[in-house]
């Protein structure tokens, strides 16, 4: 949908953030009038809600909850309409809109005003909390509908359908089955259902982190973002490439969505990446591959650290640490495949004259705008403060910076573009919450009903004490639970289902939950809903299917990281300097010899021998043991130097030719 708005003052500057509000290209409605005023300003003040209690401390965790969900709804009902309709019914809300939101305002209002009493009586509810827990599923179902679409809608659907019909399942599978009232007690009046813990870090971690993110970019980060990237990567071979992934990487990193980054800075690199001679299919797997892989990459890693520090009850920094050398693989092997690529197919690095300079680039501004709130944050977080209380201090820094040190706009500027930002920031949240309080239906409903634990037992007794099978088993899964959703809903939901098989074989809780979180956020590239893939083709004008071979090769060696440090624990930095040190290198080389063989080039192309020996010297490297790691190397440093010497040999001048 082409939008014909006149730009508001400083729309350029929050171009960043636009697409987490129509990244799907669904029928989101532009309000007019009256109500448009009106919903922004409820999207305004649900970010100002986040920001309070951030910096001021949350209400009652059921209160904040409930009221994090009855924003969630009411936006996600406004800026998304129930499907394809007339330009009427997007430009304004229809009455069964209206009729909704006082759905969803009766039983969240309820809890506002008695979530004490409610939580009280909650092993013997009334007729009305039946009615209630009835409005607050359906709205919340219906939300996440019109938001994503129907994954995670069908999902939960069939979470609360086994919940309630188990009686009538025979054998393993079955169980007693829910009654209306259960159902209503631990769904609605207990803290364990709607009001539980992925819906409690919505309202409190992961929200302060998406507005800080917007905040961050919106105030000028993304473009100081871009021309980082420029700088450090445009001179090289393969420059273009190169710069989208480092810069879809950094942007990647704090959005916390594949899908969404892909549509922000894909606009930028692709177009770029198209003009210096890559074909449209590389440059759109180049850039899904580099948003994706910015989820992965610590500190922020997409806020999923932060919901893998709850849920495994394991610090914060360890696991960021943990998760250093796994996102530098991931990285080398992604710089590696476009490297050869550009070498391969003549592409040249970006033209001087589109260059930044060093000393325009990494100004005192770059270090405020940048540098300072996520160095803050880190600070306070090796300090022993809280997630939400680094956060809020970081997007507190990003605040000062920009109303009293930027000299770039003028002070009404600046707030009209901080207002913008609020007011994209709250859609947003919203679509965050909506998903959350829908996850929290289904892993609520799988504790439940004790599926999850029957999950684990079928997968350990099928891999029949197989840790490769059941890893193999474990990555379908997460894949499969992960397509279509955002980083936070895909881990929890992973994590729920694949992690406690792996545990189960005595796999760490942190190797078993990175593992789940590794594969929940790669299937954003994996077929066939592999929504990165879908946002950076519409930017390319192509189908999303020609992609997916460039996407794979440039991804694929991603697929075996997690396998490395399982059977490596030396890669989440567990053992002595030296030793892991050594594992990391070998890796490094066994994903190097990996990309040149899926792109069969080196110094010139493979032959068939050399080709089949980088491959299996390659998975050599990968694989365990220092036997077959020698091996490895041994045979993939034979590939090269074959590879090497046919190159010297096509070159070379002919005998009594000219030097």
């Amino acid at each position: 949908m082409t939008d014909t708005r006149t730009p508001r003052p400083g729309a350029d500057r929050i171009a960043s953030v636009d697409t987490s509000i129509d990244e799907e290209g669904r029928t989101d409605r532009t309000l007019m009038g009256w109500q448009g005023w009106l919903f922004a300003g409820v999207a305004v003040a649900f970010s100002c809600f986040h920001l309070y209690t951030a910096f001021f401390g949350s209400l009652p965790h059921m209160q904040q909850r409930a009221t994090h969900g009855l924003f969630g709804v009411v936006l996600a009902i406004a800026f998304f309409s129930l499907g394809p309709g007339s330009a009427r019914t997007r430009a304004t809300l229809p009455w069964y809109d209206w009729g909704l939101i006082v759905c969803a305002i009766l039983p969240m209002g309820y809890v506002l005003l008695n979530w004490q009493d409610m939580f009280r009586a909650r092993l013997f509810p009334e007729p009305h909390h039946l009615v209630l827990t009835v409005m607050a599923v359906g709205v919340f179902l219906e939300a996440c509908r019109r938001v994503l679409g129907w994954s995670l809608v069908i999902l939960a659907g069939l979470a609360l359908a086994y919940a309630m019909l188990g009686h009538l399942i025979p054998g393993t599978w079955g169980h007693a089955g829910f009654s209306p009232e259960r159902m209503a007690s631990r769904l609605f009046m207990a803290d364990s259902g709607l009001w539980g813990m992925l819906p409690g870090l919505s309202a409190t971690v992961i929200s302060i982190f998406i507005l800080f993110g917007l905040i961050v970019m919106g105030t000028g980060g993304g473009q100081a973002f871009m021309n980082a990237a420029l700088v450090l990567a445009g001179r090289q071979v393969g420059g273009a490439a190169k710069v989208a992934t480092v810069g879809s990487s950094l942007m990647g990193t704090i959005s916390g969505s594949g899908m969404a980054n892909a549509a922000a800075t894909g606009s930028l690199t692709i177009p770029m990446m198209r003009r210096l001679g890559y074909r449209r299919e590389f440059a759109v797997g180049v850039e899904a591959t580099a948003s994706t892989g910015g989820q992965l990459m610590p500190p922020i890693m997409g806020a999923g650290a932060f919901v893998m520090a709850e849920i495994v009850g394991i610090p914060y920094l360890t696991i960021v640490v943990a998760a250093i050398i796994p996102a530098i693989l991931f990285y080398l092997g992604n710089f590696w495949v476009i490297h050869l690529s550009a070498r391969k197919e003549g592409i040249a690095p970006v033209p001087a004259a589109q260059i930044p300079s060093a000393r325009a680039t990494f100004t005192i501004m770059f270090v405020l705008q940048l540098i300072l709130p996520i160095g803050l944050m880190i600070w306070l977080l090796l300090s022993g403060y809280s997630i939400a209380y680094a956060g809020s201090q970081a997007v507190l820094a990003t605040l000062i910076v920009f109303f009293f040190i930027n000299r770039e706009h003028s002070l009404k500027a600046k707030c009209l573009i901080f207002l913008e930002i609020l007011r994209k920031a709250g859609v947003s949240l919203a679509m965050m919450a909506v998903l959350a309080f829908v996850a929290q239906i289904t892993v609520s409903m799988i504790s439940a009903t004790g599926i999850g634990v029957k999950f684990t037992d079928m997968m350990v007794s099928f891999g029949g004490q197989s840790l490769f099978l059941v890893l193999v088993m474990a990555m379908l899964a997460c894949i499969i639970l992960g397509m279509g959703m955002p980083t936070t809903a895909a881990y929890v939901l992973s994590a729920s289902l694949a992690a406690p098989a792996l545990i189960a074989l005595d796999v760490p809780p942190l190797h078993a939950h990175l593992f789940a979180f590794y594969f929940a956020i790669l299937a954003t590239i994996t077929p066939p809903v592999c929504t990165a893939i879908y946002a950076a083709a519409a930017i390319a004008e192509i189908r999303w299917t020609r992609a997916v071979g460039d996407t794979m090769k440039l991804g694929w060696v991603a697929f075996t990281i997690p396998f490395m440090f399982v059977y490596s624990p030396q890669l989440l930095m567990e053992g002595a300097p030296l030793e892991i040190a050594m594992v990391a290198t070998v890796k490094a080389i066994g994903v190097l010899a990996l990309a040149t063989a899926t792109i069969n080039h080196f110094a010139c192309a493979l032959s068939v021998a050399q080709r089949v020996m980088a491959f299996g010297g390659a998975l050599l490297l990968i694989t365990p043991g220092w036997e077959t790691n020698i091996a490895g190397l041994v045979l993939t440093g034979l590939a090269m130097v074959l590879n090497l010497r046919a190159h010297r040999a096509a070159t070379a001048p002919a005998w009594g030719g000219s030097p």
